[in-house]
């Protein structure tokens, strides 16, 4: 009886202790950056209200533009070249949040988001100026 209560015991704290790893892992946004900043991982969402969808693209620098590349068919509407606006101020000191405007389509506009310390920050900004 007590072997099966300890067993029991266990089990369930080994899935809590899962969970709550799970929780802490997630918190952190994994991304990867070139040396010179100029290819990096970033997300990016639509520039709507009722967007919530962050989707992983690999963008590339290529002097006063953004060129996205996306897997799958929620990067589709991501993928090609784009410009980048401005930075907006927001209440989450760990992430940088750029508004960028598709190079074809004026009106299509997106967020990208970034590592606040990461390189790409740097080339980013410059590209604002």
């Amino acid at each position: 009886m007590a072997s099966n209560l300890l067993n029991l015991i266990s089990t369930v704290l080994f899935f809590v202790v899962g969970f709550a790893l799970l929780r802490w892992i997630n918190r952190f946004e994994p991304q990867w950056v070139s040396r010179d900043g100029m290819r990096f991982s970033a997300r990016m969402t639509e520039d709507k209200v009722d967007a919530s969808k962050w989707v992983d693209v690999r963008v590339t620098i290529d002097e006063k533009q953004l060129i996205v590349q996306a897997r799958g068919r929620r990067g589709k509407l991501f993928r090609g070249r784009w410009i980048v606006g401005y930075f907006t101020e927001t209440q989450d000191s760990k992430r940088r949040h750029y508004v960028v405007t598709n190079e074809l389509d004026r009106d299509d506009r997106a967020i990208l988001r970034v590592p606040a310390n990461s390189t790409c920050v740097v080339a980013l900004d410059a590209m604002i100026r």
